[in-house]
């Protein structure tokens, strides 16, 4: 009697172990990530993954393709004889309107101000004559006056001619100089990364439990 109650108790001990054991190896064993990323400064150990690459895969293939040069001296010539020729030369298409329409229009304008800047001195300097030789005071006070704003007139269209005769001069110079730049500047590359690069670095790992 005494026999087979310690052999229900030894039984009874064996199955409470194993199933503890069985509980232990079952749930105490580390769930792992399939894998995770984070971010330090130190060198790649697992994969060579940098920020620099990442932007040259997201770039793709550079075009390496060398534009020939533009002579400055022919755009200068160019730009110089007919205003537009150099940006023409340089490619520049839509530019030689640009400088079309400003040199017509300036010139225009230059013009009828100079036609009638002549017209008005032109009056002025008889007016001032038939007041020379005026028979009366009263003839030749009122021939005073008119001369007055012939010579007004007169002024304020030599001051308009030289205005827009200064906008000419200062829009043929830029031509040139325009044309000059962009022939100097017609194969200038630039690189495609144009974002900063830092110390820090992405890192891969990859857990294996056993």
């Amino acid at each position: 009697m005494k026999h087979s109650l310690l052999y229900s108790l030894i039984g009874i001990l064996v199955i409470v172990s194993a199933g503890s054991a069985q509980y232990i190896s079952k749930y105490e064993q580390p769930i792992s990530a399939p894998f995770f990323i984070t971010a330090t400064s130190d060198s790649l150990r697992t994969l060579n993954l940098n920020e620099d690459s990442l932007i040259a895969a997201q770039i793709g293939t550079v075009d390496t393709t060398v534009l020939p040069p533009k002579s400055t001296a022919i755009a200068m010539l160019g730009s110089m004889i007919i205003p537009g020729t150099g940006q023409i030369y340089n490619e520049s298409y839509w530019k030689a309107p640009v400088v079309w329409g400003f040199t017509y229009y300036f010139y225009s304008v230059f013009q009828n101000q100079d036609k009638l800047y002549k017209e008005q001195r032109s009056l002025f300097e008889r007016t001032m004559g038939s007041a020379d030789t005026a028979s009366t005071k009263t003839i030749k006070d009122n021939l005073l006056k008119i001369a007055d704003d012939y010579r007004d007139q007169r002024d304020f269209y030599k001051r308009q001619r030289n205005e827009f005769g200064w906008y000419l001069a200062i829009t043929y110079i830029l031509n040139v100089v325009d044309a000059y730049v962009d022939a100097a500047l017609f194969n200038f590359e630039v690189s495609p990364n144009l974002q900063g690069t830092n110390d820090w670095r992405m890192n891969v790992r990859v857990p294996i439990r056993r």
